[in-house]
């Protein structure tokens, strides 16, 4: 009888476990992420971004993004990862503006209004080239 009421309370020990390490959500845990994704949301208001930042690239059509990639690839390994942290960066405005002064130094003028084309479908180039302006 002993031997069944510890294979017992074992079987209960184990089942508690993967209930609360696979299934179980504290509610602070869900509220928090509640309050992150609107503060997000909220913080990106104000973006150079015209669409999404993730999907930007994707809405090219075909041959803009072969012009696209043509003249990046003009640029060096290192320019190129500048750029992509600049890309990448938290401050949008400040990261999109730091990219864009770096191609008007290493790309020829044709190819950096080319660049400007292509990118004045998903950023607002205004804003950025007044930010480079004013700097």
């Amino acid at each position: 009888m002993k031997k069944v009421c510890v294979y017992l309370l074992s079987i209960f020990i184990i089942l508690l476990n993967i209930y609360l390490m696979f299934f179980w959500q504290p509610e602070g845990q869900i509220a928090a992420s509640d309050t992150i994704s609107k503060e997000i949301v909220s913080y990106n208001n104000g973006t150079v971004f015209k669409v999404d930042k993730e999907k930007a690239l994707e809405q090219l059509s075909s041959e803009d993004r072969k012009d696209f990639e043509k003249i990046l690839k003009k640029l060096s390994a290192l320019d190129m990862g500048k750029i992509r942290e600049y890309y990448e960066e938290d401050n949008e405005e400040e990261g999109i503006t730091n990219a864009f002064k770096l191609l008007n130094k290493r790309l020829s003028d044709e190819d950096y209004k080319e660049i400007e084309r292509i990118s004045s479908n998903f950023i607002q180039l205004d804003k950025v080239n007044e930010k480079i302006k004013n700097k």
